[in-house]
């Protein structure tokens, strides 16, 4: 019997798309290529995530990543909308589903847990936004390593009250792979319909959290 739920929170519980539409108008403002600016920002929030060996929580991260753009792009005062991205990223709503889900599977006795690359500076804010009280919340800020190195995932499994465990995400190389790795059971919140990896490593697929109850 599955005791224990884990859960990833942007993409899987939280709409982070508000995030990406403001940045979309801090280029439109700029007058930077959309899908430029994207490319550009997402590049090298992932080498500051994995590439400097040295760790940086969320927040901060954030800040450097925008003055990585500057230089990347070539224009100046990127970073004065650190505190406006910070804002909206505090401010990001649950996908409608989720609060109703997290409630039912909450008086039904499950355990819940949220893994996120996240620091607290922001996730206390999307927290409230959830509703939920969690059993345990395990942040890139406590741990010191980001999602899908695998010394976040077995820092949380070293932590866990349970084997009887399912993890439950939208990022499948962010948390499909790594969880595979770990022998973990597996729920794929595959909310934009791509196609997995089903035939070389199984999992439960579904196309949003109320269908996880099929699953349990």
């Amino acid at each position: 019997m599955t005791d224990l739920l884990t859960f990833d929170c942007y993409g899987t519980l939280i709409d982070t798309s508000a995030f990406w539409k403001e940045l979309e108008a801090i280029a439109l403002e700029q007058g930077i290529n959309k899908t430029l600016m994207f490319n550009t920002y997402g590049n090298f929030e992932e080498r500051l995530m994995y590439g400097e060996g040295i760790f940086t929580v969320y927040s901060d991260l954030i800040y450097k990543t925008l003055q990585y753009c500057e230089m990347e792009l070539g224009v100046e005062k990127l970073t004065d909308y650190y505190e406006r991205l910070i804002k909206v990223h505090r401010d990001l709503s649950p996908f409608p589903e989720v609060i109703d889900t997290l409630k039912s599977l909450k008086s039904k006795g499950y355990q819940t847990a949220l893994m996120s690359n996240s620091d607290w500076n922001i996730m206390r804010y999307n927290l409230e936004s959830l509703e939920h009280d969690f059993d345990a919340v395990y942040l890139a800020e406590d741990l010191h390593a980001y999602k899908p190195q695998l010394s976040f995932f077995e820092q949380v499994q070293s932590k866990l009250s349970t084997n009887h465990h399912v993890h439950i995400a939208a990022g499948f190389w962010w948390d499909m792979v790594p969880a595979q790795r770990m022998n973990w059971r597996r729920i794929w919140v595959n909310r934009q319909s791509k196609k997995g990896l089903q035939n070389c490593m199984p999992y439960d697929e579904v196309k949003d959290l109320n269908e996880v109850l099929n699953y349990l």
